[in-house]
């Protein structure tokens, strides 16, 4: 059943005011649709919105308090715990509600691509040509992330792996995801994987190619999470509770294709994503709600539990960081269930009167983090 939205109503409750982050995605559309619709206010909360430009500001000002909650890259969650100058638990990070499946996708520069020779655009196609490009010279492949604890880093080696694509002929570079079209109008990017609109606008400034989606590496993959400042979930619960109720009944709302304008209107404003509209329609026509390629779901809010903080993807999430030499994980000290909060994801949905579904029962396949399946040269 479709979430209505509520009648505004005025109130004063200082010790229901909530500081939430974000940083200029569409994917963090439900921060936006709850505030601006009225789902805060209607669990009495007051929430004040704060736009960041990168995910190093968040993650700063989340774990100092600044900030009691935030839209945040799903492995941060993790990294909060594991980074060794964090040695004060009250400043780490735990999530109970994620914010929906993929959203992402892999850009190649339209220098590039005007040079491959592809048979079919299939990203297989593209991977493969890819790689016999770089094979044609000796130059490094410049690929851009938004924070090398993201799953746009998973998904990248994972798309390199595919393409068999020798890691050392690739350099990784961290840019803010508001900045990757103009990195790679300059040439300081040959390749980047981004949330939306960041892949529309390069195609529509003719600056590169949507060539991946990250759909089609991880057809369920996590994305981001409602980050919450350990604290904060300890001392204020119940408002904890509420603001993910709120949140919950947004992405609800935004699974509907008839709310697709009314979301736009809002995220363009000046105040949260402050670009055209025009731009946010054509990246959710293009990447929310259609299946463009085969059966590939692409930015899913809600439906097939995409608000569960599942156990598997946080296990996934500490594979992937002890495989690519990020972080020592054997130091983490607190166990993966007291990081993604499923007691707290379950009174919230029972709280909504929403089904909830086996903490086992996640959809799709894992992908294989080393896959053994390269191309053909």
């Amino acid at each position: 059943m479709e979430p209505t939205i509520p009648m505004l109503t005025p109130f004063t409750a200082h010790q229901n005011s909530v500081q939430i982050g974000y940083v200029p995605l569409l994917d963090c559309a439900p921060l936006i649709v709850a505030q601006e619709a009225g789902l805060f206010a209607a669990e009495g909360l007051h929430v004040t919105l704060q736009r960041e430009s990168n995910w190093a500001s968040i993650r700063d000002k989340l774990s100092l308090g600044i900030l009691d909650a935030a839209h945040i890259l799903a492995p941060m969650v993790l990294a909060s715990q594991l980074a060794p100058a964090n040695t004060d638990r009250a400043k780490s990070f735990k999530t109970a509600l994620a914010m929906g499946y993929n959203g992402n996708a892999i850009t190649l520069s339209s220098q590039i691509y005007q040079q491959l020779v592809v048979t079919e655009h299939s990203f297989l196609a593209i991977a493969a040509a890819l790689k016999t490009h770089l094979g044609l010279g000796t130059q490094t492949l410049t690929v851009g992330t938004v924070h090398p604890h993201s799953m746009h880093t998973y998904l990248l080696h994972l798309f390199l792996n595919r393409a068999g694509i020798d890691m050392a002929r690739v350099a990784i570079k961290v840019i803010p995801p508001v900045n990757m079209v103009e990195a790679m109008q300059q040439g300081e990017v040959d390749l980047y994987c981004v949330g939306e609109p960041w892949n529309t606008a390069a195609q529509i400034a003719q600056a590169g190619h949507i060539i991946c989606y990250g759909s089609e590496l991880w057809a369920h993959a996590p994305e981001k999470v409602l980050g919450v400042n350990q604290g904060f979930a300890q001392t204020r619960a119940e408002v904890h509770e509420k603001m993910l109720s709120a949140i919950v009944r947004a992405c609800q709302w935004l699974e509907s294709a008839d709310h697709i304008a009314q979301s736009a209107l809002w995220l363009a404003k000046p105040a949260y994503l402050n670009c055209s509209s025009d731009l946010l329609i054509q990246a959710m026509l293009g990447q929310w709600h259609t299946q463009r390629r085969g059966s590939h779901q692409h930015k899913v809010f809600f439906s097939e539990q995409a608000n569960a903080p599942w156990p598997a993807h946080a296990q996934w999430i500490l594979q992937a960081m002890q495989a690519y030499n990020q972080i020592d994980t054997t130091k983490l000290s607190v166990s993966l269930d007291a990081l993604y909060d499923w007691d707290t994801y379950q009174r919230v949905m029972t709280r909504l009167d929403l089904p909830v579904i086996e903490r086992a029962s996640f959809p799709g396949l894992l992908p294989a983090i080393h896959s053994p399946e390269f191309l053909s040269s």
